[in-house]
């Protein structure tokens, strides 16, 4: 039975029986006591019920985003492989005679147009298709609120749309079946497909430091998926040249040119492949400088709230938490003085949590090695429990309460009754903090 409070909280589950709940459902190991929980809900009809199953449903929901993104994997995946096992001199539509009397000298356009895509290949890219299509119309009607143009004009229906009808329509019309589908823009729909479910996996693991890994996982992406679209741009292009660019050549000149070195032995040679270039580098220098603005704009911001104190260090290190509603210079000198003067505390760390910024002259202070070694500063307020949770109240070992030096009623100043102390495994009020935690007046 799951451990209670004294005053009703219960504790919640670690990640990982959160994380496996969300994903494995109600499939456990024999012998492990679950407890089923059903909820009673007014949904009845069947488009009701179909929304809480691919929207409102969390677990359901991320189940199907994992799904879809596999399913945007594997399409690039054939994408790639069919740009290698194909001959763009025989480019033409499927069951026609290639003409093989063009000039050499001369772009062959007819090769941007049609490709040579095998028949097993062309089975796999129309059964994603069909699934990626049946998902779509699904989604626009279980989303749809009235306006459906709405809907439709998103540039992430325009691509499902791109990469779907096309293949479908070639079940009807075989010529169609060698047609050009630029499938590669699918990695766009799975960078929106991960960022969904980066926002679900953060919502079941309860992370409150999660945003910056966030950002940065997401501007692995943006890169990853400009450089992509860039070489299988580039590369089909080039095939109406007379010197084709092979794949591998797509990927080293994309490289060199991103990277401002442009060595120049291998350059593109037809205008479509010029002006594409062209538009991706002017794409990457705005979307790739939006991403580093927001990543900066984290990074200065958590600065100024300070860091916090990792669970690894709390099981490994021992700590204690100083909260003071003003910080003043002399306030907090004095107290690391007198805390550190005793032998035993030589090895004790001490985080720092008031809800004000520190000045100038706290962080020269701060920044002595002998203090910066030492002192760990966290902006926040004791009577947030998110703040307690960065600073694991729950793994320090005492709790130091600092009143200002000019306040008359310290026992008023030093009030912070929604404190509690978990490790004791009970509520703590006015009087019992006075009592479980060691409250430092320093004068």
């Amino acid at each position: 039975m799951a451990e209670v409070l004294v005053d009703g909280a219960v504790p919640p589950l670690p990640p990982r029986y959160r994380f496996r709940d969300l994903v494995l459902g109600d499939h456990f190991a024999d012998g492990e006591d679950r407890v089923r929980v059903e909820f009673y809900i007014n949904e009845r009809s069947f488009k009701e019920r179909l929304q809480l199953y691919f929207i409102k449903n969390q677990r359901s929901s991320l189940r199907i985003r994992i799904f879809n993104f596999f399913l945007m994997a594997v399409s690039c995946t054939l994408y790639c492989v069919r740009v290698i096992l194909d001959d763009h001199t025989n480019a033409t539509c499927h069951g026609c005679t290639p003409d093989n009397e063009t000039d050499t000298d001369e772009p062959n356009w007819i090769a941007i147009l049609w490709v040579n895509r095998p028949v097993w290949l062309w089975a796999l890219q129309v059964t994603i298709a069909i699934i990626m299509l049946l998902q779509t119309v699904l989604m626009l009607y279980l989303q749809y609120k009235g306006n459906i143009c709405q809907q439709l004009m998103s540039i992430t229906r325009f691509l499902e749309f791109l990469n779907t009808i096309p293949f479908i329509i070639t079940l009807f019309w075989p010529p169609l079946r060698n047609l050009f589908i630029p499938v590669f823009l699918n990695c766009w729909l799975a960078h929106a497909i991960l960022k969904n479910m980066l926002n679900d996996l953060n919502r079941a693991w309860q992370q409150l430091q999660s945003a910056l890994g966030q950002l940065l996982v997401m501007l692995c992406c943006t890169l990853i998926c400009l450089a992509f679209t860039s070489i299988c741009g580039v590369e089909h292009l080039e095939r109406a040249s007379p010197d084709k660019m092979s794949l591998f050549e797509a990927v080293y000149f994309i490289v060199v040119t991103f990277s401002t070195v442009g060595y120049g032995e291998i350059h593109v040679h037809v205008w479509p492949s010029q002006l594409y270039v062209s538009i991706m580098i002017i794409a990457a220098l705005i979307v790739v400088p939006i991403q580093l603005e927001q990543l900066a704009f984290y990074l200065m911001e958590r600065q100024k709230q300070g860091a916090s104190y990792s669970k690894h260090r709390a099981q490994t290190e021992k700590h204690v938490v100083v909260c003071s509603t003003v910080i003043q210079a002399d306030l907090i000198m004095d107290f690391l003085n007198e805390f550190y003067a005793h032998n035993h505390l030589q090895d004790y760390f001490v985080v720092l949590l008031s809800p004000c910024e520190l000045d100038s002259t706290m962080r020269l202070l701060l920044q002595i090695p002998i203090w910066a070694q030492r002192v760990i500063y966290v902006q926040g307020s004791a009577l947030r429990d998110q703040d307690l949770q960065r600073v694991r109240m729950d793994d320090a070992e005492a709790c130091f309460i600092l009143s200002p030096r000019n306040v008359m009623d310290r026992i008023e100043a030093a009030d912070i009754g929604k404190i509690r102390d978990n490790r004791k495994g009970k509520g703590s009020s006015r009087e019992d903090i006075k009592h479980q935690y060691s409250i430092r007046d320093s004068i």
